[in-house]
């Protein structure tokens, strides 16, 4: 990597992290007021509220960076455009394509990076953030607990009405049909946790539904080995926003094995791969609006067309990923769609403009 990639990526990267910096604090700030409304209730204080806002600052960010890098982009390379550096840099024969492949770098460290934050670090800092409000306002780790969930696992089907932060299941009903659609076995238990190898049912009622007669046993605890995978737990009570991508991966995965629909977790799986691409998309539209911009342009203008394209991508961006659900296309069509129509359109304007 010679002087002149290194020198436009750190104006790019600098560029893009004021941006989002000055952004997410704008946003925070916003977070944290709104969290004081919880100041008051149960144990959840102004140190909380300033600790669940951090907390949340991981995905906030993973939200922004696109528009974000957009932005930093246009700023960072249109003020080398005012100051004469780009014209210094062609005219000591380095090509329009050679300053693109530098940018193309730079898109592709920050890609790295927005999706290392995504798969690893926003899954834990999520749980985190939604098991403190949940213990501080509510007095209670319950991650879900008002409407039930429902699992299916070939003839057999879960029902599960509350999860706690240390994978406790509480109120779990499991029924298991015949080949015939008959109900064979109804289960019935008042909790069940798992011990590292098994889950350990609780309080059981079994009742076994035969042509001639119904038996109940009762038992006080039992293993269930095929209850529910635990890897499984984490994406169920998960936001799909806040999932990994593996995470989501194994769970549609799992959806499809058992005949459900699972398209929404496949879109958010498809975002999730695509959010990468998304990021040198935006950069590589921002080096023709850079070079076809006079020198003596102000940074407002330029700032106003980086809002104005971001705030389009992001809604194109929404609608066309509904639109893939709502008439039953292929998922990562949806999701990709625009990103690739913005590396189209870049791509256009780029060799017009050499």
């Amino acid at each position: 990597m010679n002087i002149l990639d290194r020198y436009i990526i750190k104006t790019v990267i600098y560029s893009t992290l004021l941006f989002l910096l000055i952004i997410l604090s704008l946003y925070g700030f916003i977070v944290l007021a709104d969290s004081f409304k919880y100041v008051g209730k149960g144990s959840f204080d102004i140190e909380d509220a300033f600790y669940y806002t951090l907390l949340t600052m991981p995905r906030r960010m993973y939200q922004l960076f696109s528009f974000s890098v957009l932005l930093g982009a246009m700023m960072g390379l249109g003020a080398l455009n005012s100051n004469n550096e780009l014209v210094a840099i062609r005219a000591a024969g380095v090509s329009v394509y050679k300053i693109i492949f530098s940018v193309m770098k730079a898109a592709f460290i920050l890609a790295a990076f927005i999706f290392i934050v995504g798969e690893y670090i926003i899954p834990v800092t999520e749980k985190m953030a939604e098991n403190h409000w949940s213990t501080q306002v509510k007095g209670t780790t319950s991650t879900v607990s008002d409407d039930a969930i429902w699992i299916r696992d070939g003839d057999t089907f879960t029902k599960i009405h509350s999860i706690t932060s240390d994978n406790t299941l509480g109120n779990i009903s499991i029924f298991t049909f015949a080949e015939d659609k008959t109900l064979k076995v109804s289960t019935r238990a008042n909790s069940a946790h798992y011990d590292g190898e098994d889950w350990i049912l609780k309080g059981i009622k079994q009742t076994f539904i035969t042509e001639d007669k119904v038996i109940t046993n009762r038992i006080d605890q039992a293993r269930w080995p095929t209850l529910l995978d635990l890897e499984l737990v984490d994406v169920i009570i998960s936001r799909l926003e806040n999932l990994s991508a593996f995470g989501l991966y194994r769970y549609s995965s799992y959806l499809d094995a058992n005949n459900l629909k699972s398209d929404q977790y496949w879109l958010a799986f498809w975002n999730k791969l695509v959010q990468p691409f998304s990021i040198a998309a935006m950069l590589l539209l921002s080096v023709p609006f850079v070079f076809n911009s006079s020198r003596t342009s102000n940074a407002g203008s330029r700032l106003m067309i980086g809002i104005f394209i971001g705030i389009i991508f992001t809604i194109t961006n929404k609608i066309t990923a509904q639109f893939s659900l709502v008439y039953d296309i292929y998922p990562l069509i949806g999701a990709g769609f625009i990103t690739i129509s913005t590396f189209i359109i870049a791509a256009f304007l780029i060799r017009r403009m050499t």
